[in-house]
């Protein structure tokens, strides 16, 4: 669970600078989306009968793309709404 937070907060702040609308979301509602979505792909993947505790490189990608993912969707999806 604290890899999920971790990759969470890191993948959040670089998928908040990787969208060309960034200031369309606060900069504190990307890390929480991003430690958010890692701990759903955890969750979900505890659901699946995964075992968690040895996922290595699979589960930090899991977790990293559902973080960016997040960020750059609810950032891009703002950015449209709000006209920027």
């Amino acid at each position: 669970m604290l890899g999920a937070i971790v990759v969470g907060l890191v993948a959040g702040a670089l998928g908040h600078l990787a969208v060309p609308a960034r200031d369309a979301i606060p900069r504190w509602l990307a890390p929480v989306l991003g430690v958010t979505a890692a701990l759903l792909a955890t969750v979900v993947a505890v659901l699946s009968g995964v075992d968690v505790r040895g996922l290595g490189l699979p589960g930090f990608i899991a977790q990293a793309g559902c973080a960016s993912l997040t960020v750059i969707l609810a950032a891009t999806g703002a950015g449209r709404r709000s006209g920027g």
